[in-house]
């Protein structure tokens, strides 16, 4: 091989390499085009109830409003709320004990997890409206 057989072939190793490397800068440079708007908009809404009964539960909004929190008992051994059902008395409930169709699952500060086969729904304390003393034990 003369050394005019050596250049030409190095000229055309070095054109195929600029050229796949110009393919390659285009090819990863190049951005996705975006969705088109309306695409947001056929996605059809989730309603609540599907997405409680997704693993089990359901949701019974009307249960909770029968429920009426009226007091909170935590203590070092464990915890107890003081609530009615319906027209019911008031009554303690302690931690895992049954209130109406469900059981108490948690005690907070201020409010209660009730566990509704599965589905948990948080009962708030009414807020102290009367201006009598409220007591906190724990």
């Amino acid at each position: 091989m003369n050394t005019l057989q050596v250049r030409l072939l190095s000229l055309a190793v070095f054109a195929i390499f600029c050229a796949t490397l110009t393919y390659w800068i285009v090819t990863l440079g190049a951005r996705s085009p975006a969705p088109p708007p309306s695409a947001a908009a056929v996605a059809p809404s989730v309603s609540l109830d599907d997405a409680a009964t997704l693993f089990g539960g359901k949701l019974t909004p009307e249960v909770n409003r029968s429920i009426k929190l009226f007091g909170i008992l935590a203590l070092s051994e464990g915890a107890a709320a003081i609530l009615s059902v319906g027209d019911e008395p008031p009554r303690a409930v302690s931690l895992g004990g049954r209130v109406g169709s469900g059981k108490l699952a948690e005690v907070r500060a201020r409010s209660i997890i009730l566990d509704q086969n599965g589905a948990h729904s948080e009962i708030f304390l009414p807020a102290n409206t009367g201006g009598g003393p409220t007591i906190y034990v724990r």
